[in-house]
């Protein structure tokens, strides 16, 4: 049975809302050594706001077990994501968007599941 949460985390400029679901489909699993393989996975899904810039390409969205030090990346073209988390430990995202030539935005406000 997953376990359900909901947390709103503000970013500035966007608003990142974190919040557990049973149903939505996830982008990848996150299981990292060590992690017990029978614990609960729960759905994490991001959601923020769209960047104003008409050449906004998509976003990329950097998470790992340490804050600020992201070893994961999921890239996504509209501001939500879904990323499903095995187990309780701590997970920390933050988000960049970037443009048609390639360009990345600085990093976003780190937020964090649970």
């Amino acid at each position: 049975m997953m376990k359900k949460y909901f947390c709103i985390l503000s970013l500035l400029p966007t608003l990142l809302v974190v919040f557990a679901s049973t149903t939505a489909q996830a982008e990848e699993v996150v299981v990292d050594s060590g992690d017990d393989l029978d614990a609960t996975t729960t759905n994490v899904t991001l959601t923020w706001d769209r960047n104003s810039e008409s050449d906004i390409a998509g976003y990329n969205v950097y998470y790992g077990r340490v804050s600020g030090d992201y070893t994961r990346l999921v890239t996504v073209a509209d501001p939500t994501v879904v990323i499903a988390v095995k187990g309780s430990k701590t997970i920390y995202f933050a988000a960049t968007a970037y443009d048609t030539n390639g360009l990345e935005s600085a990093l976003s406000e780190e937020v964090h599941w649970p």
